[in-house]
């Protein structure tokens, strides 16, 4: 029987306790690459999953510092994107700590691949590189590493740099770290195991960059599409033209102010990057629905306008009636049928049309107050009727009466009724898109923008509790661009005008007073103005009285 050796029971615990740390290191790993496999699929921000990847780098490899490089969207340089440091303390690269290095050159001012630098040799070679000891190395440009270690009392030896390559072969960036150690805390160099873990942890985060530039490229081409939609409803129509543009401008500028405020009514509100995105894309669509608007009732510079301004029409017409009338004259006079009277009243006729088409002129243009008489004078004209050879002639139809019989503006009441409609239609065609979750209420803020807190707005009477706070600011910025623009129906407002006119409108409870309040005390009203209005527009403005008048005490 051989004999026990307590020595090889020492040497055999010994391998298995390395066997089990090694099993143990392995195992946490495994684990870390399965949670940064889940944050890929997660709702990770870039520098998070970036973050997970180089602490994992540097755990597995035991390096003391490490940086991610980033392609920049011109593919002429490599960014700086996170760097970490043990020694040093040294961590940049997230919102707090931004970096501020120079960028590393892609190519030389020739034109030709600058393979000068480690991370510039490696993207361009696809290959994996390392390093002993970097300062020993004579193929790349080291000046900076040692100008880093001279300033900060470091000193980087070994060096390894892996390629961040996608699924279609292309080096999206690079990871770099430094100074692997072992577990005694001296510096070794990188060896084949570490730069196989290092590839893959560089395939999941090039995964990571590909998936993020996809979306971003994809949100922008949404973003680009939806302007463009935008642009083409501002060109529809000569008197809005850019509307639209400088509604969604002036819905961001509002924004951007809420958020600046810290000590008034909004400051525990604050919109993140992604709820102004779809706020703006909401002000950019905002009017989309007046794509099925017809272009008259857009244009409807006066009453009487449909395809053309039948004030033509009716001029015509009354030439035409006057002419008949001069020719019953002549006529009755050469049966010597023309007596006194009967000629001083067809003269009398002919006298008054030239009046009557004076004042549908007036009437025409949707300026004049419309009062009593003016609609009393407006029925006798359209019951007017002249009889010749059995033939009637009128002035104006019933249909002309009642256009120059709107109150209000150039449009009756079917016609107004089609053109509020196209906030029903804004609804209705963007309702219909998947939007990306996170802007999701682009269609509830776009279309609501004409509903108010009185419940009086449309297209569906909502309530003030259910108006959201994005369509409030779009409806202040949509009605103050439209009473500072010129319409088919009048001037442009002076400031002190249109400010009164949304006072009232606020008073009566139909724009939101807090974002009307940051409309004023930011002073957006007058940069906003001077921006889009003609000089004669621009008076003084004392933003304490409009206040007063929705400000009131109870």
């Amino acid at each position: 029987m051989e004999k026990f050796d307590i020595n090889n029971y020492k040497e055999f615990n010994i391998v298995l306790q390395q066997l089990n740390e090694l099993i143990g290191k392995q195992s946490k790993h495994i684990k870390e690459l399965i949670h940064i496999g889940e944050s890929l699929s997660a709702k990770n921000s870039l520098v998070n999953i970036f973050t997970l990847i180089l602490n994992e780098a540097m755990d597995y490899a035991n390096a003391d510092g490490g940086t991610i490089y980033i392609v920049s969207n011109d593919k002429k340089f490599l960014d700086f994107k996170l760097t970490y440091n043990k020694f040093l303390n040294l961590r940049m690269g997230n919102v707090d700590a931004p970096i501020t290095w120079p960028s590393i050159p892609l190519y030389l001012k020739t034109g030709l691949a600058n393979m000068s630098y480690m991370v510039s040799y490696v993207y361009h070679t696809k290959d994996s590189k390392t390093f002993d000891d970097v300062y020993e190395q004579k193929l790349f440009d080291n000046a900076g590493t040692q100008k880093f270690d001279t300033r900060n009392k470091y000193r980087s030896e070994s060096m390894a740099a892996i390629p961040l390559i996608n699924h279609e072969d292309v080096v999206m960036g690079v990871i770099q770290l430094i100074n692997a150690m072992d577990n005694d805390g001296n510096i070794i160099p990188f060896g084949t195991d570490h730069i196989e873990m290092l590839n893959s942890l560089a395939s999941q985060a090039a995964i990571s960059l590909s998936n993020t530039r996809l979306i971003e490229n994809l949100e922008e081409l949404l973003l680009q599409f939806i302007k463009s939609i935008g642009s083409a409803i501002d060109r529809k129509s000569k008197y809005t033209a850019g509307h639209v543009k400088r509604v969604a401008t002036l819905t961001e500028e509002i924004a951007q102010r809420i958020n600046e405020d810290e000590d008034g009514f909004f400051k525990d509100v604050y919109f993140n990057g992604d709820q102004l995105k779809e706020l703006s894309m909401a002000g950019w669509m905002h009017d989309v629905g007046k794509i099925v608007t017809p272009e008259y009732i857009m244009d409807k510079s006066t009453k009487l306008q449909t395809i053309i301004d039948r004030i033509e029409l009716i001029k015509i017409r009354c030439e035409l009636l006057k002419q008949v009338i001069k020719k019953d004259i002549n006529k009755l006079q050469l049966d010597s049928k023309l007596t006194k009277e009967k000629k001083q009243e067809l003269i009398k006729i002919s006298n008054q049309i030239d009046q009557d088409i004076s004042l549908i002129e007036k009437m025409n243009f949707g300026v004049e107050k419309f009062s009593d008489e003016n609609k009393n004078e407006i029925k006798r004209i359209y019951s007017f009727s002249y009889f010749s050879e059995g033939k009637e002639y009128k002035i104006i139809s019933e249909d002309e009466m009642k256009n120059l019989m709107i109150s209000r503006g150039t449009l009756t009441d079917d016609e107004f009724a089609i053109m509020k409609d196209h906030a029903q239609v804004t609804w209705e065609m963007l309702s219909t898109l998947q939007f990306p979750k996170k802007y999701e209420n682009v269609p509830l803020y776009a279309a609501s923008h004409h509903e108010r807190l009185d419940g009086g707005g449309y297209p569906n009477n909502l309530p003030e509790a259910k108006i959201p706070m994005q369509a409030r600011i779009i409806a202040v910025a949509d009605v103050f661009e439209a009473l500072l623009s010129i319409r088919p129906y009048k001037k442009g407002k002076k400031i002190s005008e249109a400010l009164k006119i949304m006072a009232l409108m606020v008073r009566d409870h139909q724009l939101d007073k807090n974002v009307m309040d940051i409309l004023l005390d930011s002073g957006l009203y007058m940069s906003f103005a001077k921006k889009i209005a003609k000089q004669e527009q621009i008076d003084k403005v004392d933003i304490n009285i409009f206040k007063s008048i929705y400000h009131i005490e109870k």
